[in-house]
């Protein structure tokens, strides 16, 4: 009996009927999971989260407490974080001192480069 070796189709490169249909969307979005959970579960998802928080709390379930916490304290860090830049004179002038060194360097190595190039 002799075994047939079986012929492997070579990798990459476009496939008959491969991709996305015409029309479908790639992307769940964030909007659409909140309003589904809002019709599955009949209550707006934050009402749902703070319910299961305080029934966490209510039970003493300090595992799944933290959970809950976890959350809640992710979703609130990352909405209220505000960063302040402040750029008093004496910054924005070191700031253009630096680019006006930067600047001549790069001219200077510049031209280095040509008066060689033309030397040679």
């Amino acid at each position: 009996m002799e075994l047939e070796k079986e012929i492997n189709p070579p990798h990459g490169g476009a496939r008959a009927g491969a991709g996305r249909p015409k029309g479908t969307t790639n992307k769940l979005t964030a909007k659409d999971l909140l309003e589904e959970c809002t019709k599955v579960v009949g209550k707006p998802f934050a009402t749902a989260l703070m319910e299961g928080y305080r029934d966490s709390i209510l039970n003493a379930d300090t595992k799944l407490r933290s959970v809950y916490e976890k959350i809640i304290i992710d979703k609130v860090a990352t909405t209220m974080l505000d960063v302040e830049v402040e750029d008093n004179s004496d910054i924005v002038k070191n700031k253009l001192l630096a680019f006006e060194a930067a600047l001549k360097s790069a001219i200077n190595i510049n031209n280095n480069e040509d008066k060689d190039n033309a030397t040679n």
